[in-house]
């Protein structure tokens, strides 16, 4: 009599979802793997939601990754969870690794701060009724050094006070606090740990970049560059204009030193006639 093997429900998922990512590896050029440790499953779902569209994105575990990898004939890839600790997940994409960071980081929400965080921007209290009755509360507020004052039977915060700086772990009495005044302190959502795009391992940190900055640094890049172009008489669109004025500028300056006279020339040797001959009474003592 023939045994029939049935296969778990749980080792048929397993095998699905590595089938599933080993597709996702062939069909997109950019993979990144993000941390999911402290984040909460709605900040996934949101997202999921926000990066629609533009990201396929898929949790499993680091060893089913592996397998995947290894399936689709890109061991390469494996390198992405090296080193990797705790639930990890995975984002494919057709869309730079760059740019996929930025949208993340710009997609990251203000949250209440729990005891232990630290501050991911200046914590302010402002001057406002809190609602909040007399009694120990008021403690509270002398502990966090809050001006406050009484008035019609709530406790009211006597002028806006500065309760932490961007990078201040928040104690838990603050954290308590803030909670009570509605303030939220830190920005929750998902961070790429590193990516892997155009055969290159890029780590979390070199994928952020401060686009004010980048974009001053460019636009001081592109003006040393144009000065140092017509400084060399380098011809292009975009010195052309310059070198232009510089010709007309040097042009006019060697007619006036060689007296050659021409309606442009004329009222600038003029100029020039009448400074030396103002200079040449003064040094006669006659002015």
């Amino acid at each position: 009599m023939a045994v029939k093997t049935v296969a778990r429900p749980a080792l048929v998922k397993k095998a699905k979802l590595v089938e599933e990512t080993a597709r996702l590896i062939k069909e997109y050029p950019v993979v990144a793997v993000f941390d999911l440790t402290g984040v909460r499953a709605n900040t996934v779902h949101e997202m999921r939601k926000k990066l629609r569209g533009v990201c396929e994105c898929r949790v499993l575990k680091k060893t089913l990754f592996v397998k995947a990898c290894r399936q689709a004939g890109r061991t390469d890839l494996e390198k992405l969870v090296e080193n990797a600790k705790g639930p990890i997940g995975f984002l494919f994409s057709s869309v730079s690794g760059f740019k996929l960071a930025l949208m993340l980081e710009k997609s990251k929400v203000p949250m209440f701060a729990k005891a232990g965080e630290k501050a991911d921007f200046d914590i302010w209290v402002p001057e406002t009724n809190t609602g909040l009755p007399p009694g120990p509360i008021l403690s509270d507020f002398g502990k966090l050094k809050i001006p406050t004052r009484i008035e019609g039977g709530q406790v009211w915060i006597a002028k806006d006070t500065q309760v932490a700086k961007k990078g201040d772990e928040i104690s838990q009495l603050l954290a308590s606090l803030l909670v009570k005044l509605d303030i939220k302190a830190v920005l929750r959502g998902i961070s790429i740990m590193r990516a892997y795009e155009d055969g290159v391992v890029i780590g979390g940190s070199d994928l952020l970049i401060d686009l004010d900055k980048a974009s001053k640094d460019l636009a001081a890049a592109f003006s040393q560059a144009l000065m140092f172009a017509v400084n060399i008489s380098y011809i292009s669109p975009e010195t052309l204009p310059a070198l232009l004025a510089k010709a007309s500028r040097e042009a006019s300056a060697l007619a006036v030193e060689a007296g050659y006279y021409t309606k442009e020339t004329m009222l600038l040797m003029l100029s020039r006639a009448y400074l030396e001959s103002t200079a040449l009474a003064k040094a006669a003592g006659q002015v």
